[in-house]
């Protein structure tokens, strides 16, 4: 190495107040805010890429270093501006971060006990080591190809102190530098090892957005606006940020950041501003209010009202489609979070301050596709006039038979009955908010479904079907037929429903097959005949039992099971008891009447005038 002019050269830099560097350093409230220093000169110099290396040798010297291809630096430029305080070679020169020289003396705010910096270019390099004594020593490091500068801090450390080190060195360049508009990566080297595998070195910057349900960025000249709503982060998965924020940048580096500052007309939306004429103020903590600043919120305000509003009502339909079709694997006990999330968050911006949208803008996730969508908007205009809006928060066999056939009374659209999947407990308050209207009902609260027992009744169920028909019309409880059935849904306790004959009831309604001819092959049934009934249709039957009513006997209930097993020793007399239980769900005490009949029928059965016993 050839020593710069005749020899090596040492001499002191006497400024007149010898403690001008820490008083200087102090000015920076964050120590390791020199590394965006560092960065940021190189950027000015040209480079197309930043290496930050931290590394660790046995003994403890560690060395924390930042590697550019920037221009490099001459002979005047070392002993000229930078190592002159106050004096800057970026003053007045468009698209240069720095403005009063100071920024380089930061790499003392860690206590190094020496700072290198070695730079190239026109064939020769140098060598410079600082001090915090300001002392240094300059050396004409001899010739070598290209031009870059590398910047290297020389400290002592044991293994607790390199391990916050790293941590605070990563921290420092993610708040700092992470939107540089240059490549810059973090390598971290142990004993000769480099963490991560050989040449492996963490990317650090990212793109310019914000943390938001949407973001949107918007140039204009040189001026970049990322905006995105300040409501529905905290459903975001990975950790969103939440709350307000605002944030100033240069070139990617940040100048200013704040979560509590307020700006008029702002307050709906999260923000970050990025322009070349962005500068810092004296202390480096905060940005400079002036045009530059002004214009940047004039930017903001119109990116809300015009391309983040647009971008929320693109993204809704496809983020409800997604969440509706992440939510059919809950079942397989996937809990689909990020794409439930999404949508959470698009609603909420759709329904708050600027970006709100017309409630008949925003899509809701279906249970079942109608229209070949599983997600629509404009739920009202779906439905029939006074119909309530069907939701579930779960996808079964009554909720497909009801979005197939609409419901019990004539109320489907023809094209499917929309029922909105409450993916989240929040999706049934937007819909209140949305459509406050309309009346929500909750499917297996409001309907059931009946689907008749698809094998052939045996001997003694058939005898009890035929039993129960006379048993029901001697007490004056005369229905239509008696039709053997399970019952999904509500109600799925009761013993027994009375209902209005299907539309295309076909036999004989006293057919001796077990199923009483009940015809549940109409409009809207399943392969498996099932049919779905409104709970208040139910109800409103459940007193009166009438010739055209069918009666479906739930073969779960324990009062029927029990009398399908008693009906095969004795059908008659399990009849007339299941008689009387049917009609004591329905109406409450029998009266004098009820009783003698039911009674006459099981003397009847005694005297030998119904169906024979079978011997136990």
């Amino acid at each position: 190495m050839t020593p710069y002019r005749s020899g090596r050269e040492e001499r002191p830099t006497p400024p007149p107040d010898t403690g001008l560097v820490g008083e200087m350093v102090r000015q920076f409230a964050d120590p390791y805010a020199f590394l965006r220093e560092l960065v940021q000169n190189s950027l000015d110099a040209g480079a197309s890429r930043v290496e930050v290396r931290v590394e660790r040798a046995r003994g403890g010297l560690t060395f924390t270093a930042a590697l550019d291809d920037g221009q490099g630096m001459g002979r005047e430029t070392i002993e000229g501006p930078l190592l002159t305080l106050f004096s800057s070679s970026k003053e007045g020169v468009e698209g240069k971060i720095g403005k009063y020289g100071i920024g380089f003396v930061s790499v003392f705010a860690i206590g190094p006990d020496a700072v290198e910096v070695e730079t190239w270019r026109d064939g020769q390099a140098f060598r410079l080591v600082l001090r915090p004594d300001t002392s240094y020593t300059l050396e004409d490091a001899g010739a070598r190809e290209g031009r870059g500068t590398r910047v290297t801090l020389h400290q002592q450390m044991d293994d607790e102190a390199f391990h916050r080190h790293v941590t605070r060195v990563r921290g420092a360049l993610s708040r700092w530098c992470r939107h540089a508009d240059r490549p810059i990566t973090l390598a971290v080297v142990v004993d000769g090892t480099t963490l991560g595998g050989a040449g492996y070195a963490e990317r650090i910057d990212v793109p310019f957005a914000v943390d938001a349900a949407a973001s949107v960025t918007v140039t204009e000249g040189d001026m970049t606006v990322a905006v995105g709503p300040l409501v529905g982060s905290q459903h975001l998965a990975g950790g969103a940020q939440e709350g307000r924020f605002a944030g100033f940048y240069n070139r990617g580096l940040t100048l200013f950041e704040t979560s509590e500052e307020m700006f008029p007309g702002l307050d709906w939306v999260r923000f970050k501003a990025m322009s070349p004429r962005f500068q810092h103020t004296l202390s480096r903590d905060n940005v400079r209010r002036d045009e530059a600043f002004r214009e940047a919120l004039r930017q903001v305000g119109a990116a809300v009202r015009g391309p983040l509003k647009r971008a929320i009502a693109e993204r809704l339909g496809p983020a409800a489609e997604a969440a509706a079709q992440a939510a059919a694997q809950v079942t397989a006990g996937v809990t689909p979070r990020r794409e439930v999330g999404a949508y959470l968050a698009l609603v909420e911006a759709a329904l708050a301050g600027p970006t709100r949208l017309d409630p008949a803008q925003i899509p809701f996730p279906l249970a079942h596709p109608v229209d070949g969508r599983s997600a629509v908007a404009g739920l009202a205009g779906l439905l029939p006039w006074r119909a309530p809006l069907l939701v579930t928060d779960r996808v079964d066999a009554l909720t497909a038979a009801l979005a197939r056939q609409g419901t019990s009374t004539g109320t489907g659209t023809g094209a499917g009955t929309p029922i909105v999947l409450l993916v989240h407990p929040a999706v049934r308050q937007y819909l209140a908010r949305c459509y406050p209207r309309l009346r929500l009902a909750v499917v297996q609260e409001e309907y059931l479904r009946v689907v008749p027992e698809q094998k052939a009744a045996g001997d003694g169920s058939a005898r009890l079907v035929g039993a129960l028909l006379e048993a029901l019309a001697r007490a004056r409880h005369e229905v239509a037929g008696v039709v053997l059935c399970r019952v999904e849904g509500t109600l799925a306790e009761r013993a027994g429903l009375l209902l209005p004959e299907a539309e295309e009831a076909q036999g004989d309604r006293r057919g001796g097959d077990g199923r009483g001819g009940s015809g549940l092959r109409g409009s809207g049934q399943g392969a498996d005949g099932g049919r779905v009934v409104a709970v208040s249709e139910v109800g409103s039957r459940a007193t009166r039992f009438k010739p055209t009513d069918t009666l479906y006997l739930n073969v779960k209930a324990t009062t029927v099971a029990l009398a399908r097993d008693a009906a095969e020793v004795d059908a008659v007399s399990a009849a007339a008891l299941l008689a009387r239980a049917l009609i004591l769900e329905a109406r409450g005490p029998l009266d004098e009447h009820d009783v003698d009949q039911l009674l006459d029928v099981g003397r009847a059965d005694k005297a030998g005038q119904g169906a024979p016993r079978r011997s136990s």
